[in-house]
């Protein structure tokens, strides 16, 4: 199954192979990516565990069969010896209920709750791929913007030290001249250089996660024309309220609470009686000697009951061990609750000021590229030096490196924002790909859903929280 979506997804890049868009990146992360792999091994491993703990309040079945071959000698004192040998078998399957056992119905409780913060953190790493690919594209784009940033600085410093030497040859400039803009020029060259392994570096982690190779970064698609930042839905405290009902990491930490108040239970539970009805069906053929060629079937109905009086103070460590581990536990949901607030605060506070910053941003660009020419004008008319339009390069690449850090920081601010609310879905990461240039050709690329890629039913991307973990 993974191989046959591994294909197609596969197929679907390598038809557009000059363009990869978002969509076709999440896609393939979504199969391919280590991590999104790891996640779905643990959810399926955590999700066994309500099976494991509701067995104890089932019938339990078991069966036994002996069979062997008997020497026997028989001695008596003023007779004679006899020599016997005969086989013998001895079978029973026996049936075991329980009636009254606190320990399995605390256990099965228990692994209901450990079930559910697995299908919790499945949740949370599922949206967070969302996140991680979105963050991880963008890295690309960024470098590479950066890279025609500083290539654009680094060319126009040369021709400006070009127009400086020819400007000392005329006698018109100074040397002085001269070695700043060199200096600038080397500078702006090493930019240059690491901008280009900061793209490398950006496109391997890309590629890690798609689990495809690139031919280029300028494989990616860039950010649209049409780009634009769209105002908030909500308000602080409406986003709270929703993040403090549906995300993911704290209902997570709430399971992790109920699992250990349940392994608590466990433990007192030992203290009590256990209470089983017990129905055994047996079958003996020769089983000893004053039987021999006889078959004796037996059944027994009855009521089985143990307690345990002392184990040494056993159960009194344990108990007291667990409690301690269930107030951890409450203290951990805690702190998580007050992280994911926190965080949820600041990518609110990033997304509500990205309208003004990506706008100022782009009035700075603006200015910038008109200063630049002007700055150039006045060096040639002797109204100013190149020092000028060296500093009016270096406001403008600024300028243009923060707009640029700016659009995608609000992008990957638009989908944390909502992870932590705990309500980001595929259709979230689809309206920030509708940012982002697509050719008209490239083949719609629909969004596997997580339990097309793992053997677990639950439907990640289309269901919030509260749906997934209804049973």
């Amino acid at each position: 199954m993974k191989k046959s979506l591994l294909a197609v997804s596969t197929a679907l890049l390598m038809s557009n192979a000059n363009a990869l868009d978002l969509m076709q990146a999440y896609d393939l992360a979504l199969v391919n990516d280590p991590a999104y792999k790891v996640a779905t091994k643990e959810f399926e491993a955590g999700d066994a565990n309500k099976i494991i703990g509701r067995a104890g309040l089932l019938p339990q079945v078991s069966a036994n069969f002996y069979q062997a071959s008997n020497a026997t000698r028989i001695s008596q004192t003023g007779y004679s010896t006899t020599n016997m040998t005969y086989p013998s078998t001895n079978g029973g399957v026996q049936l075991t209920q329980a009636l009254i056992n606190l320990n399995a119905w605390a256990s099965a409780k228990q692994g209901y709750a450990q079930a559910d913060m697995a299908r919790s953190k499945f949740v949370h790493n599922s949206q967070e791929l969302l996140v991680r690919t979105t963050q991880a594209y963008t890295e690309v784009l960024f470098y590479r913007d950066q890279i025609t940033y500083y290539t654009a600085q680094r060319d126009a410093y040369r021709e400006q030290v070009t127009i400086n030497e020819r400007r000392l040859r005329a006698g018109d400039g100074t040397v002085t001249e001269v070695l700043e803009t060199k200096a600038s020029f080397e500078l702006a060259d090493v930019q240059v250089i690491e901008a280009k392994d900061n793209l490398e570096n950006a496109r391997r982690k890309l590629e890690a996660m798609m689990g495809v190779k690139l031919n280029s970064a300028t494989e990616v698609k860039k950010l649209s024309t049409n780009f634009k930042v769209s105002p908030v839905a909500m308000t602080f405290d409406q986003w709270q309220d929703t993040a403090l009902s549906n995300n993911a990491e704290i209902a997570a930490a709430k399971n992790s609470e109920e699992a250990a108040k349940q392994e608590y239970n466990k433990q007192i539970s030992n203290n009590a009686p256990v209470i089983s009805a017990i129905a055994q069906y047996n079958q003996q053929s020769s089983y000893y000697v004053s039987t021999i060629n006889q078959t004796a079937n037996s059944t027994m109905v009855g009521v089985q009951a143990t307690w345990q009086l002392s184990n040494g103070g056993q159960t009194y460590g344990l108990t007291k061990q667990a409690n301690a581990n269930w107030e951890k536990a409450q203290a951990d949901t805690e702190a998580v609750r007050s992280r994911v607030i926190t965080e949820l605060r600041r990518q609110y506070d990033l997304v509500v000021s990205s309208r003004q910053k990506v706008a100022a941003l782009e009035r700075a660009v603006e200015s910038g590229s008109e200063l630049t020419k002007a700055m150039r004008k006045s060096v040639q008319a002797g109204e100013r030096i190149s020092v000028d339009v060296l500093l009016a390069e270096k406001v403008l690449v600024t300028a243009q490196k923060d707009l640029a850090q700016a659009k995608y920081t609000y992008l990957a601010s638009t989908l944390k924002l909502k992870q932590l609310a705990g309500n980001l879905t595929v259709q979230d990461l689809e309206v920030v790909a509708g940012n982002f240039e697509r050719d008209a050709n490239a083949p719609k690329v629909t969004a596997l859903e997580p339990q097309q890629v793992a053997t677990s039913t639950v439907t990640v991307h289309k269901l919030v929280l509260p749906d997934l973990l209804a049973r």
